[in-house]
């Protein structure tokens, strides 16, 4: 998490931090995996969803499994702009997540089908969208069971923590199956880092 950590603080691009997330899976998908199993997860980057790709994907949990739409933005603006509204690199992120889901939902026995075939491939040892299976090497979900959907937007720097984190609810509460962070919120919570400035 050091490398992620040290991009945002030099206010990375977009490219650069997924770069590291391409060469480094794991290191989305045992944060977006439950902590009490945070070893059983597959990630994937550049997913196709309809006639797009998710920047990264996330299958995990138990019995039911949950699908993570994960959209990364750069460290190089505020979450925040100048006039309290959420930058438009996270909004447009969470426009894309927004699609996405819907082309699920209007779809989604095919595609719960479809990712759970892509699970067991994935299990069965074969790589697909540049997987990576957790060290657990296997998901302890069941195929009969409906899937759950949800986004994840990250990006853009804290300035204002209240703020900001204001915002952030109200933009969940709107989004309802979004959530939202910028890097020092993300990494606040998934690791013990000293306060970014």
């Amino acid at each position: 998490m050091k490398r992620i950590s040290d991009l945002v603080l030099k206010n990375a691009s977009e490219r650069e931090i997924q770069k590291v997330f391409k060469e480094d899976l794991s290191l989305i998908g045992s944060t977006c995996a439950p902590k009490v199993i945070s070893d059983e997860y597959i990630a994937f980057s550049e997913f196709p969803i309809g006639r797009g790709k998710a920047d990264f994907v996330v299958f995990t949990d138990r019995s039911r499994m949950y699908v993570f739409l994960v959209e990364i933005k750069g460290a190089n603006f505020s979450f925040v702009n100048n006039n309290r509204r959420i930058a438009n690199e996270i909004s447009a992120a969470a426009q894309q997540i927004r699609d996405r889901i819907s082309q699920i939902q209007k779809s989604y026995e095919t595609y719960r089908r479809e990712f759970h075939a892509i699970r067991r491939s994935v299990e069965e040892g074969n790589t697909l969208y540049n997987s990576f299976l957790g060290p657990n090497g296997y998901l302890n979900v069941d195929p009969e069971k409906d899937i759950k959907v949800r986004g994840l937007v990250i990006g853009g720097r804290t300035r204002n923590d209240h703020e900001e984190s204001n915002l952030r609810n109200q933009l969940e509460e709107d989004s309802l199956k979004i959530n939202f962070e910028s890097w020092d919120s993300w990494l606040r919570k998934v690791t013990p880092v000293p306060q970014l400035s």
